[in-house]
């Protein structure tokens, strides 16, 4: 595709590839002939799956060789050089092959250095320094169309890369005595540094190119914004007039709208995908990859259950279980590295999901199920079907799994095999589970779909149930056990190695080895700290001493590591807690050198004290007894698995070890506290002071200010004066002001911070998160605080947008803090009278619905009305939450507050309803009402929603308060106290009612109602039935007038046998006449349910076969069993003398041959005829 041509373009002869196209010639040159002829095979734009493919052939190639999988530290690099070789080759015509060079020529650099294993260790490593400095490409990708600035900046850094292949390879080809004495001159690292040095100068450079780009791009709208206001305001005679100024610009302004059409068209497509799913998918899975040893798991990929899901020859479901720490996440990337290596993958999409145990986003099916279809969607490649899909999607206020399951068909039906794996799946909730099992299964069809799953034991009857015919490999097997003798061999090596294993008796190695693999249980999590146990020993008689006597589980292993870290003394302990709360705590996995200086902090402290950052932070993971793990290429800091997290949040009960103990919430609210304090820093205040300082600009030069972003800092050019340009240098004119600008605005102020304090990126966005909990009683840095909330700040980030005026910044405000439960921010506006939002009454009752008493508490010091204040009461009392319970009795809920709906409940009702006893304890002392009538035509008493939650406590504690037990039911769907617990089958609270004076042949409500008996009946509770009857109830009372039955109707309808039993031998009238609306005999009942039985029973008592139905839209036995297709009972009937052309009831009837004929059962029809049915009627 040729480029829109751009002014800056125009002027410049040179193409964006020139250096580039220089690179890959440069590079050619040194490759041999058979390394020329690879590249030329290696010259395609690779598909969206080319760097996991490639890099799980990498390391299928190492472990073949006995060497160290390194494929994953490649990935961000190559991820880059796929992703610019795209979008160079769809927007840069002048050299068409040159993109596919890029990635083919750093392919065969890779494929080269492969052969020599001890300088592919460092490449890759390389490489994955390198990965931080290359410019994102969501951040170009709509801008690179258009400004030649930023193809030339992204052509550029590609070429460093490519003459660092050059070096590379020409290294690899040295003679070994060339390789010898430059070992002894240089080190790797400082051979490759000037190569190093040159791409992260033109990483520096594409970044600053690609800012000026957004900054000209928003330059552009806002010129463009600037007309349509004009037309919009002053109507077509003074756009003609603007055009008249701007006569000389119009090929400029055409221009800039061609330009934000094709920018904006990009950026939409991006913000489709991103709107699908943000999810890093892909961090998961290079950490597991990365963990994993050389030679292990390969006895899955033999296993023959394995092999025959892959093949698609037996159930498309796998499931590989496993108990806690035995490397079911290590394996599962295992597999799925395998499937990328197929020989023949053109047709098969590989999908996966790794959920986070601390990203509660992850672990929802809806989450997981978007991830795997982005991962489906070649995001450079987005067809316009696609699109148009995604969107439809996006556009649904809320798009539910349905949703979700029809597009993911779409794309398995467009692959030939699609291979979806779930890892750590019974961190999901089984609700979420459930979601996910019913969406992949209604996509099992054919043999397109294969799902692999990976949890822990406990799922396994859930499993069972869900997919009877589910594939098992068990991490519990035979074959594992040669993995963790692998893993311990290799573990011994590397300890002895780095010294931290010293022995005097080489012998004790091989009793370490036997009592590791002996010991491990199957859990490679174990041995790692097994082997710090015996690590941590001084002498070989120690170290006996230590296999002798090894940890029993997980939770003594833990343990014996903090022991270990306290008698390292004081501070190591201080140390490692602060470690520790602020990784439990932390919003995001911290980087190294973030978590350094946050640990430093002080709460209160005035500035930076370069003195108190702990000096060996590089040694974390070492004195925190590797609870800790550092990932190697982003440098975060986690803690080493689930089962730690978990051990050092919740589990410290061992009385050793108080020092570890901390509450994760003033853990979290001492994190809000440090952050403030940081962001207030003196240093910090300073710069923002000097950059507030205005910038002089030439007014002249000046057309509209330039640039926005989304720092709220002073607006360094916010006066400048919008004047007309004459000509095409004025343009230019501009772009040098806008460079010039961009040179030092606040961003690169920022961006210079950053790096030197290196807490400010987290601390500046997650200030906010940390302090929800503070109040002005127990927060210190509360004043500072407010200040940041109230005025803003020129580093915090304000996730709510600022409005221009003062209630657009309080709307905005409140809606934030409502949606995202911040405490604290409510009880500020609160405090400043600023609470005027129609949601917060909305907001008390859903909060004391959920208990969430901090949220009640912060909105509690707004004033509420004594009405919405009894309404959260209810909903509260409903909920059993009782310290709400208490808070808003205390603020003034009336606690007889009528219910606020027709289906409503008192307070009282509620809590008995829900057989709360402690919170109906506390309404009964606050004076509750134990007699308040039920609610519109649907409501109960207390003692009536007790009775049908069958709440024995309950109804004891209302019946001792007076609760009247015969008090009449509701009109519709009415309940008295003994037909609610009836209806449930609640024996001992019917036995309780009887005894307090029930009677047992209270009349049903009017519409739907059902005496105690009838209600018993219709439930087939026999007990009740029995001793309702025992008790003197009428077995032939009549039916509610609308939908009602008599005892016998109930059970027959239902097909209660031993009921229907019990009612015929206590004298239940067969033949009563049915309700007169939506009645029907019990012989109609029985038929229309198809219970033979019953049907059978009633014959032989003298049931009517030929009864009339009642209403218009009732059917005879015969015509109701027709209509259902049941045979037998059809046969049955009509053996019983049934008229087979019986008129239909009314206008909405039918006969028994129209019915069947509906209903499309055959064979019945057939019988009908057959008995001499009319085809006529």
């Amino acid at each position: 595709m040729a480029l829109v041509p751009t002014p800056s373009s125009a002027t410049s002869p040179i193409p964006p590839t020139k250096e580039l196209e220089d690179a890959v010639n440069e590079f050619r040159k040194v490759l041999t002939d058979d390394q020329r002829s690879e590249l030329q095979k290696l010259k395609t734009i690779p598909d969206a799956d080319a760097v996991l493919v490639f890099t799980a052939q990498l390391d299928r190639s190492t472990t073949q060789r006995n060497c160290p999988n390194k494929g994953t530290r490649l990935i961000s690099i190559l991820q880059f050089v796929r992703e610019s070789s795209v979008i160079i080759d769809t927007f840069v015509s002048s050299h068409p092959e040159i993109a596919a060079l890029v990635w083919g020529g750093v392919k065969l650099t890779i494929q080269v250095v492969l052969n020599f294993t001890s300088y592919y260790e460092r490449v890759s490593d390389l490489f994955m320094q390198l990965a931080k400095d290359c410019p994102r490409f969501a951040e170009y990708q709509a801008l690179f169309p258009n400004s030649a600035e930023v193809q030339k900046a992204i052509c550029d850094f590609n070429a460093s890369i490519i003459r660092c292949c050059k070096h590379m390879v020409e290294a690899v080809q040295r003679p070994w005595h060339t390789h010898l004495r430059n070992a002894l001159l240089q080190s790797f690292q400082q051979e490759f540094s000037p190569d190093l040095e040159s791409i992260r100068k033109r990483g520096l450079e594409a970044k600053q190119e690609i800012r000026l780009a957004k900054a000209k791009a928003d330059h552009q709208d806002q010129r463009l914004q600037q007309i349509e206001r004009e037309e919009a305001s002053k109507g077509r005679r003074k756009v003609r007039e603007l055009f008249s100024r701007l006569k000389n610009d119009l090929d400029t302004i055409k221009n800039d709208q061609l330009q934000q059409n094709i920018r904006q068209a990009e950026e939409n497509r991006r913000q489709l995908l991103d709107s699908l799913s943000s999810h890093d998918h892909l961090t998961p899975y290079k950490k597991a990859c990365g963990l994993r040893h050389r030679g292990t798991g390969e006895w899955l990929l033999r296993s023959s259950t394995f092999t025959q899901w892959e093949t698609g020859t037996s159930s498309p479901w796998l499931w590989c279980s496993g108990k806690i720490g035995s490397g079911k996440t290590i394996l599962t990337a295992r597999a799925i590295e395998h499937v990328y290596t197929h020989e023949d993958r053109a047709d098969e999409t590989v999908t996966f999901f790794f959920p986070q145990f601390n990203d509660s986003a992850s672990l929802s099916a809806e989450t997981a199920l978007r991830s795997i279809i982005r991962q489906s969607i070649d995001p450079l490649r987005l067809s316009s079907q696609w699109e148009t899909s995604l969107r439809e999607l996006d556009r649904k206020p809320s798009s539910g799994i349905d949703q979700l399951t029809d597009l993911l068909n779409q794309r398995i039906n467009q692959s030939g095999v699609f291979y979806v794996f779930i890892d750590a799946l019974d961190e999901f909730q089984p609700t979420e589970r459930r979601a996910l099992f019913k969406s992949l299964a209604s996509l099992i069809t054919g043999s397109r779909l294969r799902v692999f799953l990976a949890s822990r034991e406990n799922l396994s009857d859930e499993l069972r149930e869900k997919i009877p015919n589910i594939g098992i490999v068990s991490m519990a097997s035979t074959e594992t056990s040669n993995d963790i003798a692998t893993f311990v061999e290799e573990t011994l090596e590397e300890r002895q190695r780095n010294k931290d294993l010293r022995v005097r008796e080489q012998s004790i190695i091989a009793e370490v080895r036997q009592a590791l693999v002996n010991h491990a249980d199957g859990m490679f999590l174990w041995v790692t700290f097994l082997m710090d146990e015996i690590c941590a020993q001084h002498s070989d008689d120690d170290i006996r001493s230590a296999i002798r006597c090894l940890p029993k589980n997980l939770t003594e292993t833990f343990t014996r590591a903090l022991q270990r870290i306290t008698k390292r003394g004081y501070s190591s302990v201080a140390n490692a807690k602060k470690a520790f709360q602020w990784i439990a705590v932390a919003k995001r996995n911290l980087a190294l050198n973030e978590l350094h200086e946050a640990m430093s902090i002080k709460i209160g402290q005035q500035g930076s004290r370069p003195g108190q950052l702990i000096n060996d932070i590089d040694q974390l993971s070492t004195w925190c007894e590797n609870l800790v793990r550092i990932d190697e290429e982003t440098k975060t800091v986690e803690f080493a698995h689930q089962a730690i997290h978990t051990f050092i949040v919740e589990g410290l009960s061992s009385p050793y070890l108080t020092e570890f103990l901390f509450d994760l919430k003033k853990a979290d609210h001492d994190a809000g506290e440090i952050s403030v304090t940081y962001l207030n820093f003196s240093e910090f205040v300073t710069t923002l002071t000097r950059r507030s300082q205005p910038i002089k600009v030439n007014p002249a030069g000046m057309a509209y200010s330039a640039i926005k972003n989304s720092w709220k800092l002073p607006k360094s050019i916010s006066n400048a004066i919008t004047t007309k340009r004459k000509n095409v240098q004025a343009e230019s004119d501009l772009d040098k002001m806008l460079a010039t600008h961009h040179r030092s605005n606040d961003e690169e102020a920022i961006t210079k911070l950053q790096d030197q304090h290196p807490f400010l990126k987290y601390a500046s966005v997650h200030w906010i998160s940390h302090t929800t909990r503070f109040t002005r009683r127990t927060s210190s840095t509360w004043s500072l605080w407010r200040q940041v909330v109230t005025q803003g700040h020129g580093l915090a980030k304000i996730p709510w947008s600022i409005g221009k005026e003062p209630r657009a910044l309080n709307s905005n405000i409140l809606s934030w803090s409502f949606a995202n439960r911040h405490y604290a921010v409510i009880r500020l506006l609160g405090s400043l009278g600023k609470i005027h939002y129609a949601g917060k009454d909305e907001a008390l009752r859903s909060s004391a619905s959920e208990g969430d008493i901090d949220f009640v508490d912060a909105l509690l010091e707004s004033n509420f009305g004594a009405e919405i204040l009894s309404i959260a009461l209810q909903a509260a009392s409903g909920g059993s939450h009782i310290e709400v319970v208490e808070r808003l009795l205390d603020a003034g809920a009336k606690v007889n507050a009528d219910p606020a709906r027709d289906d409503g409940r008192t307070a009282l009702q509620a809590a008995s309803g829900g057989g709360h006893v402690e919170v109906v304890e506390r309404l009964l002392d606050a004076g509750a009402n134990v007699n308040a009538d039920p609610a519109g035509e649907h409501g109960r008493t207390a003692l009536q929603a007790a009775s049908e939650g069958g709440h024995v406590e309950v109804v004891e504690r209302l019946l001792d308060a007076g609760a009247n037990v015969n008090a009449d039911p509701a009109i519709w769907h009415g309940r008295t106290a003994l037909q609610a617990a009836s209806e449930g089958g609640h024996v001992e609270v019917v036995e309780r009612l009887l005894d307090a004076g029930a009677k047992v042949n209270a009349d049903p409500a009017e519409r739907h109602g059902r005496t105690a008996l009838q209600a018993a009946s219709e439930g087939g509770h026999v007990e009740v039935v029995g001793r309702l009857l025992d008790a003197g109830a009428n077995v032939n009372a009549d039916p509610a007038r609308d939908d009602g039955r008599t005892a016998l109707q109930a059970a027959s309808e239902d097909g209660h046998v031993e009921v229907v039993e019990r009612l015929l031998d206590a004298g239940a009238n067969v033949n009563a006449d049915p309700a007169i609306w939506h009645g029907r005999t019990a012989l109609q009942a029985a038929s229309e349910g198809g219970h033979v039985e019953v049907v059978e029973r009633l014959l032989d008592t003298g049931a009517n076969v030929n009864a009339d139905p009642a209403g218009d839209y009732r059917r005879t036995a015969l015509q109701a069993a027709s209509e259902g297709g049941h045979d037998k009972v059809v046969e049955r009937l009509l053996d019983a003398g049934a008229n087979v052309n019986a008129d239909p009831a009314g206008e909405h009837g039918c006969t028994a041959l129209q019915a069947e004929l509906e209903g499309g059962h055959v064979e019945v029809v057939e019988r009908l005829l057959a008995a001499g049915a009319c085809e006529s009627r």
